[in-house]
């Protein structure tokens, strides 16, 4: 692994376990067991090194979004699919939940503007979607951010309940397996959606 690779890697892990203020760059240094100037010839300062750490997430999930979009689909297909590239970013990048939970509790504290093109794009993928879908005329008019945040939010709540520690969630089979839970969470989610919202 490069040695930019395995600092955001343990960087990552840190930030997701502590949360962005608690982790300083001395405890990276010490965890990672190389010197100050490693880090600061790759990374700027903090800042942009948690920051790179949410973009290469949000630029994996971007990606993993264009591709349901390759080829014609039917539009209930897309709305899974779609669901189903955000579980595959998760699969990927399992520390960015708590990162996003993170940020949405402190109000996006310590990220800026820049990742904002990368959240643009995510929904102009799922606006395409809900072009597409035979809406009930209750939700046809629905703002954006409301299906938006029911996705993202049940899927980041549901996933951290599961991978606590904590007796909680349910002793099933989905208890801290990563797999079976965001696999279960993806069909549930698209299910409710669904059936909630598309006539039949």
């Amino acid at each position: 692994m490069k040695t930019n690779e395995l600092i955001l890697k343990v960087a990552g892990e840190e930030f997701a376990k502590y949360g962005y203020d608690a982790v300083s760059m001395n405890d990276l240094v010490k965890k990672l067991d190389i010197n100050k100037a490693t880090i600061y010839y790759h990374f700027k300062d903090k800042k942009s090194l948690y920051h790179e750490i949410i973009k290469n997430a949000m630029e994996e999930s971007n990606s993993n979004m264009r591709a349901i979009f390759m080829g014609n689909k039917d539009p209930e297909i897309l709305f899974r699919s779609y669901v189903n590239a955000i579980i595959l970013t998760i699969k990927e990048n399992p520390n960015i939940v708590p990162i996003a939970l993170r940020e949405i509790a402190n109000f996006g504290a310590n990220i800026d503007e820049s990742l904002i093109p990368y959240i643009e794009e995510e929904l102009n993928y799922l606006k395409m979607i809900m072009e597409k879908l035979n809406l009930k005329d209750e939700y046809k008019d629905m703002n954006l951010f409301t299906i938006f945040s029911f996705i993202q939010g049940s899927i980041n709540t549901f996933y951290s309940i599961q991978m606590s520690e904590l007796p909680i969630g349910g002793q099933d089979d989905l208890k801290q397996n990563s797999e079976k839970t965001l696999n279960y969470i993806s069909e549930f989610i698209s299910n409710i959606i669904l059936d909630a919202i598309v006539k039949k």
